[in-house]
């Protein structure tokens, strides 16, 4: 009887063990394709962050438009921008 109770216990410690092995498996899979996820975020904000960086400066924007703009362009004013929800009524 003792011999049946070591045996019965070993069966269910082994079953319990292949039950947290399996979800910790699981759970470093998901852990691992979050990781991935994340990277490719990150290496897609550096890049919009650069290219925010190298276009929003002013000194780079004339010299954009010196090489891809011919003829003079003028700069607006904001101040002579209407805005057209005003005049919808």
């Amino acid at each position: 009887m003792k011999y049946n109770l070591i045996i019965l216990f070993i069966i269910v410690l082994i079953g319990f063990t292949s039950l947290i092995k399996s979800s910790t498996r699981e759970l470093e899979a998901n852990i691992f394709i979050s990781e991935e996820r994340i990277k490719i975020l990150t290496n897609k904000k550096e890049l919009i962050l650069l290219e925010n960086n190298f276009l929003s400066s002013p000194n780079r924007l004339f010299d954009l438009k010196k090489k891809l703009f011919n003829e003079d362009l003028i700069s607006l004013n904001i101040k002579n921008f209407i805005i057209l929800e005003k005049y919808e009524k």
